[in-house]
């Protein structure tokens, strides 16, 4: 693997104790294994911070500069024993790279909702052509609708005649990373055949969790109530494609295992594959692997991804990978140099689409 040197700095006009730089990739899982030290800056001669990291030259990364100006937090960060509650509040801390503008927006990055995270792009990360505003593409708005019982979804239609249809999961995280402007490359470029896609926000007005691991409710929700509301609209509802990050990931994979006949597309990203599940009526990762392992081998394709810093999520990913591979499913599988990142899935679900849609 070849490896590049990727210099961070970070002024000290407003004068730090420590300085951390948090790689999604890379510093949250040295946190932990316990040691951070690596990701600490340098107070250069200057007297700014700087550090500068070996790094893959096949990694993207989102990240923050972590400036910490409270005492207990630097001496926590100086004897290397970070608490799970310090490492809380230096997480918080989070600021953008003033030398690298973010292209995604505040709450993408767990940890610190209030700002917006930097990307570290290397020279041999997988492209991402249709993540940016180009001039002279039309653009389409992501358009805002409350359903009944409590359900929100945004629509993004750009042809009204398009007979296949994305149903994106996480739409709060999507809007945030400007789907709308993908969807809208992809159109250009006739990557994909005309496109409807409705990213949804809420299920039912149940939690993030709840929603999205909950058969009970978000089955119903697709079936019974989406399906039907965008029929009413004359929307084609014939050729889906089900697009689900994280926990999303086990929902998408558990409705096209109970629902073939409408959903016979999968583009997941990091599923949570690992997810142990409630003892009131919520999915494991387990539950939705065992269901394919188990189950009649049905006509559902899938783009599958996941990160080579995910460790456990990877490792349950790649088995989910081998029962659909063992029962005959078509599946494209790739792995990225990276972590459980927007930054990385925003690539993923423009590659997924066009990978099972052209």
């Amino acid at each position: 693997m070849r490896y590049e040197d990727v210099t961070f700095t970070y002024p000290n006009t407003e004068p730090a104790l420590a300085v951390l730089v948090r790689l999604v990739a890379l510093t949250d899982h040295a946190f932990d294994d316990g040691d951070l030290s690596p990701y600490l800056m340098r107070l250069g001669p200057d007297g700014d911070w700087s550090l500068t990291l070996s790094l893959p030259s096949t990694l993207r990364s989102s990240y923050q500069l972590c400036p910490v100006r409270e005492q207990d937090l630097a001496d926590e960060l100086r004897r290397n024993a970070v608490s799970d509650q310090v490492w809380q509040r230096i997480m918080a801390l989070g600021e953008p790279d003033p030398e690298r503008p973010s292209t995604l927006k505040n709450g993408t990055v767990y940890g610190n909702p209030d700002h917006e995270p930097s990307i570290v792009e290397l020279s041999a990360a997988p492209p991402q052509p249709w993540c940016a505003p180009r001039p002279g593409v039309p653009r389409h708005p992501m358009t805002r609708y409350e359903l009944d019982r409590g359900s929100v979804v945004h629509l993004h239609q750009p042809d009204p005649t398009a007979s296949t249809m994305a149903i994106v999961l996480d739409a709060q995280f999507w809007l945030r990373a400007d789907l709308a402007t993908t969807l809208d490359n992809l159109a250009a470029d006739g990557a994909v055949p005309p496109l409807t896609t409705v990213a949804v926000e809420s299920i039912r007005g149940a939690s993030r969790h709840e929603g999205l691991t909950h058969p009970a409710l978000f089955e119903p929700f697709l079936v019974d109530d989406l399906l039907p509301w965008l029929r009413a609209r004359d929307m084609a509802t014939d050729r889906i494609v089900l697009v689900g990050q994280s926990l999303g990931g086990l929902t998408v994979a558990w409705a096209a295992r109970q629902n073939p006949e409408l959903f016979g597309r999968v583009v997941s990203s990091s599923m949570a594959a690992w997810w142990p599940g409630d003892d009131h009526g919520g999915l494991s990762g387990a539950q939705v692997v065992d269901a394919y392992q188990r189950g009649e081998t049905a006509m559902v394709r899938f783009f599958l991804e996941a990160g080579s810093r995910e460790r456990e999520l990877l490792a349950s990913v790649q088995a989910y990978r081998d029962v659909l591979d063992e029962k005959g499913y078509e599946v494209t599988y790739r792995e990225y140099e990276g972590g459980h990142d927007l930054a990385c899935w925003r690539g993923g679900v423009a590659d997924g689409l066009v990978a099972l849609l052209s």
